[in-house]
């Protein structure tokens, strides 16, 4: 994939869903976004790593702040080139071109309409194969890179940076500035070169979001399952959805009724645990969704009624998640729960699913 035009931002944002887990943001507002730059800037060009000089500087982007905020406050080309020279300003040379910090609808959209913005290519790459939480929660953190310096970009164009501190302390500067910024703001983190990013390896990350999104616009769920390695882990009935958002995010769980008991899932932003009473299924950090029984759509968590027919999907995700390091940081134990990583096996068929 060379570049993302206007036909493709169906299967892009389709695909991105898949890596949100359950979150991510709304869909319809990514593709909405997308189109809008699609057609001021034209197609946006998609890079590789490989193409720039190794020490050429990346710009790394990522959408900070609670979703539905960004469907009321969408972030301008104003602050896209405020984050630009911030960022340029502190490393003292220039950007050659954008780099996506996580999958998931708003930040593949974010960042591909940052680089239409400011005419630069988007790597077809990411930091974290999929949507987490956290701006340190990435495979460069895992390999020793700090998050720091962080820039956080607002509405108003007001600009705060933060270089000192630990990455866990750093995090929690970012999320005290965001309620003044009005919950929502653009942020760049890390020091990252062309060359760094080749040696993550982490590549294909647009194009990836694409070709599981067209497999997503087929009937019925047997062409995703194949697309994204993924497994039926159950269907059945939402029973009930439970959730509260006081800190701006949504937190809840979701009980299920399925031919085998009530499965009850728990989310913090994204799906991190599938349990069928008290016997765990798939956790986090493997990507666990929940799509539509009768339309195959995934489905945003926050978004499922009681009454619905869905299908729980289990999916891998990054190997280096699944290291002593990586269940540290994105375990289920990260999140609060006592409950350990239960990897995704696809060879494996659960019993009692249907």
């Amino acid at each position: 994939m060379e570049h993302v035009a206007e036909s493709a931002i169906d299967d892009v944002v389709r695909g991105a869903v898949h890596f949100g887990s359950g979150g991510g943001g709304d869909p319809y507002l990514a593709q909405q976004l997308l189109v809008a730059a699609v057609r001021r800037h034209g197609p946006i060009p998609l890079g590789t790593a490989g193409e720039l000089d190794p020490d050429a500087l990346v710009l790394p982007v990522v959408s900070g702040g609670t979703p539905h905020t960004l469907v009321e406050k969408a972030h301008s080309t104003a602050e896209a080139e405020t984050l630009r020279k911030a960022v340029e300003a502190r490393a003292g040379r220039e950007c050659a071109a954008v780099l996506p910090i996580q999958l998931g609808s708003v930040n593949v959209a974010v960042p591909l309409t940052v680089a239409a913005e400011l005419g630069l290519p988007c790597l077809d790459l990411d930091l974290m194969r999929r949507t987490l939480p956290s701006i340190d929660l990435t495979l460069l953190r895992l390999a020793g890179f700090s998050a720091s310096p962080i820039t956080v970009v607002g509405g108003s164009g007001i600009v705060a940076e933060f270089s000192q501190g630990t990455d866990a302390v750093l995090g929690e500067l970012v999320r005290a500035v965001l309620p003044p910024l009005g919950l929502v703001a653009l942020i760049s983190a890390y020091r990252v070169t062309a060359g760094d990013c080749a040696r993550l390896g982490a590549v294909g990350s647009i194009s990836e979001c694409a070709r599981i999104g067209a497999a997503l616009a087929e009937a019925g769920t047997d062409a995703y399952l194949r697309a994204c390695g993924g497994r039926l882990v159950c269907t059945g009935t939402v029973a009930e959805v439970l959730q509260h958002s006081s800190d701006g995010w949504p937190r809840g769980v979701v009980s299920l009724d399925t031919p085998a008991g009530f499965v009850r899932i728990d989310f913090q932003n994204e799906n991190l645990i599938v349990s069928r009473e008290g016997t765990v299924l798939a956790t986090v950090p493997d990507l666990i969704g929940v799509a539509d029984a009768d339309t195959g759509a995934l489905t945003q968590t926050v978004d499922l009624v009681a009454g619905q027919e869905v299908h729980v999907i289990a999916s891998p995700v990054d190997d280096r998640w699944h290291t002593p390091e990586g269940h540290a940081a994105a375990g289920p134990r990260a999140f609060g729960y006592a409950v350990d990583p239960v990897r995704f096996d696809g060879s494996t068929p659960l019993a009692g699913v249907r």
